[in-house]
């Protein structure tokens, strides 16, 4: 499997691409703040816009708990700025945690009723299934 090649990376997050594969990457490495989660989705936004990536791979399990007003943001304005960029495939690998992953299924759902949703969603277990799945390896 290719290996991805980092385009960023603080303390928050690391974002890599899979340029053969249109794919972007963000690896959340610790619990994040609310705009600590909005500097890192600019960014990544940008470089979707930039690179003409169209799938998107997100992997929350370190990421903790969803603030109320995170969470609200997620579902009402960067899910709908994602299908704004054309994205096609998003690959979530979610934390373990079982009111933590569904904080994020909750967030997803009401996206999808808002119709804020124009791309296919799926979620994993680890990074390597997520990746597969993007790559058009699996179904």
């Amino acid at each position: 499997m290719q290996l991805l090649e980092t385009l960023y990376q603080n303390d928050i997050s690391r974002i890599a691409t899979d340029r053969e594969h249109g794919i972007l990457t963000n690896t959340w490495l610790r619990p994040v703040e609310h705009n600590e989660m909005l500097e890192i989705a600019e960014m990544i936004s940008q470089l979707l816009q930039e690179s003409g990536n169209d799938k998107l791979l997100l992997n929350a399990l370190a990421i903790g708990k969803l603030l109320p007003h995170t969470k609200e943001w997620m579902s009402t304005t960067y899910y709908k700025s994602l299908s704004d960029l054309g994205l096609k495939k998003l690959a979530r690998v979610l934390p373990e945690n079982v009111f933590n992953r569904l904080s994020f299924e909750a967030v997803i759902t009401r996206a999808e009723a808002l119709g804020a949703v124009t791309f296919e969603v799926r979620n994993f277990a680890n990074d390597a299934d997520a990746l597969r799945w993007l790559r058009g390896y699996s179904s």
